[in-house]
């Protein structure tokens, strides 16, 4: 039998399913791409040795890869001020692209997009990502703190790495792992991940979309600010708005938005779509999608690609556009900071946010000690002690996987029983993960950090303090709804516009689609309302205009 060999051995290094995936991928790079990859003996050196295996097996995967590996005590090393092991330079003579340790597990998709980006350039950048930057005439350090079991923190190191790429003279972007850097994590006060600093100015939690991501980068402040600003400034100048006749304004640019704008403009409708953050929704936000007909696997942010690619062909798509006021009337006024829109229909796809408890101390410590992720940060409490408020799949499962990382987890659950699936309710008793019934949390506790949370009986109305290092929250999410409220649309009991089966709500045309109308909320059903809602807008449209028109009324 012949024994492997030494090339054999790093390319099984790889799982089968993964090397055909980067075969295929790395078949299409241009420019040769340098990995240069700096250890240290008796320091780490488990991350070590994973990093240095698996930077020699995708060396093996193309000519267009070259792997250098040097010590942390070489003159390459003190030339490039790299000071940690282990340290990954993504071609160094190009770009400043690198990794603080080892990039393991999620971590691990943000090194092969590193390599895709810094091989192909700036053609698989995004044009208005291009747009943006093109305005940067200052330096930019960006730090993204990450974690291997975090899902959303390869697509933020992404964002960086893409900022770096597009303007290599002025951006570094550094994906710095909180496992084997802990004193750099605790410089930054980090307790949530992805964590992001720009230039030790401004830093954020979370994975956001491109764009935001790219404007926050631009002005180096938070995307709240940069619109109250702009707002501010279009006040000041008086200038006069704009005023615009259309047939449909279209509030929302996820699925169910692109869609309708696909929908309404091959129906022969003028529409137009507006968002006030960056476009996708959640979609943007979810790091793998694999129940989307089309796409075995797909990553959230590639898939808004290929959707706002496609909706980009038929209607306008205004990003960042924040709507001041809306009066429901003959026509349907829409007032932003720039334009005056008058229009005969409007459809409602503003999605969802996240549920918050909306009790004292929640915001003081949000991102360290409440979190609303237990993949993102569970490894910060490893034999802490934590809460989990909820009691559906998703408290269950993020119980579950906090158990096992050893933390003393306790379930606050505001009912007398779970309402999560059979599976995990057993899981959870199996654990003996504790359980306290019929409470909630009205308080969470602490100066600098989270001590303690206190929690109500809705029962009887008792009150105790429990002690604990963390809360993760799991109580499910809040449709967005203040423009709906505004003009009188009809909300369910539970809060999501109510609509019928062609989308319609209780408002002559006035239309709603996607999560924001609940029920199934998943991207395939998103589209279908979308396009659902635009086909029942053409009809109104063509049924009430053609009536006027009998009667000699011009709506405009």
């Amino acid at each position: 039998m012949t024994a492997l060999t030494a090339e054999d051995k790093y390319r099984n290094y790889i799982p089968k399913e993964s090397r055909d995936y980067l075969t295929k991928l790395f078949s299409n790079f241009d420019k040769v791409v340098s990995i240069e990859v700096y250890t240290q003996k008796g320091l780490h050196d488990d991350y070590n040795k994973f990093t240095l295996d698996l930077c020699r097996a995708l060396n093996l995967f193309s000519e267009k890869v070259e792997l250098h590996e040097y010590s942390l005590d070489s003159e390459m090393a003190r030339r490039r001020s790299v000071e940690t092991t282990p340290t990954i330079l993504i071609s160094p003579e190009l770009y400043d692209i690198r990794f603080l340790g080892a990039p393991a597990g999620e971590e691990g998709r943000a090194l092969i997009e590193s390599l895709h980006l810094a091989s192909l350039g700036t053609s698989i950048i995004l044009d208005s990502t291009k747009e943006i930057l093109a305005k940067l005439d200052s330096n930019r350090r960006i730090k993204v703190f990450t974690s291997p079991a975090c899902p959303y923190c390869p697509g933020q190191a992404i964002n960086a790495f893409k900022a770096a790429v597009a303007k290599p003279d002025k951006v570094s972007a550094w994906c710095v792992s909180t496992m084997e850097n802990t004193d750099l994590a605790e410089k930054y006060k980090v307790g949530s991940v992805p964590h992001t600093d720009f230039n030790d100015e401004i830093s954020f939690i979370g994975l956001e979309a491109e764009e935001k991501f790219m404007t926050q980068l631009l002005f180096l402040k938070p995307f709240d600010d940069i619109v109250k600003e702009k707002r501010e400034n279009a006040d000041e100048s008086k200038q006069e708005k704009n005023e615009i006749n259309i047939d449909l304004v279209i509030v929302g640019s996820g699925p169910a938005g692109m869609s309708a704008g696909i929908y309404a403009k091959r129906s022969g409708l003028d529409c137009v779509i507006l968002d006030k953050q960056g476009i996708g929704g959640q979609v943007a936000l979810t790091p793998k999608i694999e129940n989307y007909p089309g796409f075995a696997s797909i990553q959230g942010f590639d898939l808004v690609e290929i959707l706002s690619a496609h909706a980009r062909e038929y209607t306008e798509i205004n990003q960042f556009v924040e709507i001041l006021d809306i009066e429901y009337g003959e026509l349907i006024k829409i007032v932003t900071d720039k334009v005056i829109y008058h229009a005969k229909g409007l459809m409602l796809a503003t999605g969802v946010k996240v549920r918050m408890l909306e009790v004292l101390g929640e915001s003081k410590f949000y991102g360290h000690g409440v979190s609303y992720c237990a993949m993102c940060d569970g490894n910060f409490y490893r034999n802490g002690k934590v809460i989990i408020v909820g009691g559906g799949n998703t408290a269950l499962t993020d119980a579950l996987h906090l158990k096992k990382l050893d933390a003393d987890v306790t379930i606050v659950h505001r009912g007398d029983s779970f309402r999560a699936e059979k599976i995990l309710r057993d899981a959870v008793e199996h654990e003996g993960i504790k359980v306290i019934w019929n409470c909630i949390v009205t308080e969470i506790l602490g100066e600098d950090q989270v001590i303690g949370a206190k929690i109500k009986n809705i029962k009887d109305g008792s009150e105790f303090k429990k002690e604990t290092d963390g809360v993760f929250v799991a109580i499910g999410q809040t449709p967005n709804t203040a423009l709906a409220q505004k003009i009188g649309v009809k909300l369910r009991d539970d809060g999501f516009i109510e609509v019928d089966n062609s989308q319609r709500t209780n408002l002559e045309r006035v239309y709603a689609a996607g999560d924001v109308t609940g029920g199934v909320r998943q991207i395939i059903t998103a589209t279908g309302q979308g396009a659902t809602a635009a086909l029942a807008a053409f009809e109104d449209f063509s049924r009430i205009y053609t009536e006027e028109h009998k009667t000699d009324k011009n709506i405009w």
